[in-house]
């Protein structure tokens, strides 16, 4: 993996890319007259700061931070529209929201959204080159509404399987995964540059006991309509004309002694 700059970049931009590289034990090289084709051949991975933000460049395109969708279904709710992910994990204002995937982050933008400022939203990222482009983009979001939402989303570099086990019992409301699907929704485009960057090892029972123990009231997963919750131990929400659905696990009072 390599930071560089856009050709022709500020002192500035430089500055930043340097920090950038130096935090998080990178090599950073000055772009020159370089070409991103050679630059990916020799480096495969390769994080681009610019006067427009922090993109990735890999072999399956360009990964940058677009709060679009989120956007979308923000402007939604304010007309009062529903959202099934919030509908599904029952989010309320002043509600804690765990994200073990944070990916685009467009779900935790949405649940910080709902959750307001006395609610809290943490996101986890194990890719560090999502998790960089994602931090850059929420620090520097726009318009400036919408960056005072987005800075509010606390966006940590970490394996959820390990960080799971750090937390406190029934220290989040909702523990909520939105892994990678084995089988792509073609529509979404957006999404292709993620993943041969995002962790693709498929969620287990022993990962959601984990969250189990963490979330006070529920734990939700994202999937394709057609996967079978029930080898998690969770039941499905959502019907089958929809191109994804939710499993959902309840937290009884009182479950595992805690």
């Amino acid at each position: 993996m390599l930071v560089t700059t856009a050709r022709k970049p500020s002192k500035a931009i430089e500055a930043e890319a340097r920090e950038i590289a130096a935090a998080h034990g990178i090599p950073c090289l000055p772009r020159g007259n370089r070409n991103l084709e050679s630059l990916l051949r020799e480096f495969n991975t390769v994080l681009v700061l610019s006067d427009r933000g922090l993109s990735c460049f890999t072999p399956g395109g360009e990964l940058f931070f677009h709060p679009n969708m989120a956007a979308v279904r923000i402007r939604l709710l304010r007309q009062g529209k529903e959202d099934k992910m919030l509908d599904i994990c029952e989010l309320t204002p002043g509600d804690s929201f765990l994200d073990c995937t944070a990916g685009l982050c467009s779900d935790s933008l949405v649940a910080k959204y709902q959750v307001g400022e006395k609610g809290r939203v943490l996101s986890l990222e194990q890719s560090l080159p999502i998790y960089l482009v994602m931090l850059h983009g929420l620090k520097n979001a726009n318009p400036p509404r919408f960056r005072e939402l987005a800075r509010g989303i606390e966006l940590v570099h970490a394996d959820f399987r390990s960080y799971l086990q750090q937390l406190p019992p029934r220290s989040f409301d909702v523990v909520y995964f939105d892994p990678m699907f084995d089988v792509p929704v073609l529509e979404a485009s957006s999404l292709m540059p993620l993943r041969p960057l995002a962790c693709d090892k498929p969620l287990t029972p022993g990962d959601i006991d984990l969250a189990a123990r963490v979330a006070r009231r529920r734990v939700v997963v994202k999937q394709r309509s057609f996967f079978d919750f029930s080898r998690l131990g969770m039941s499905q929400r959502g019907g089958p004309r929809r191109k994804t659905a939710y499993g959902v696990l309840e937290i009884k009072e009182n479950e595992n002694g805690f």
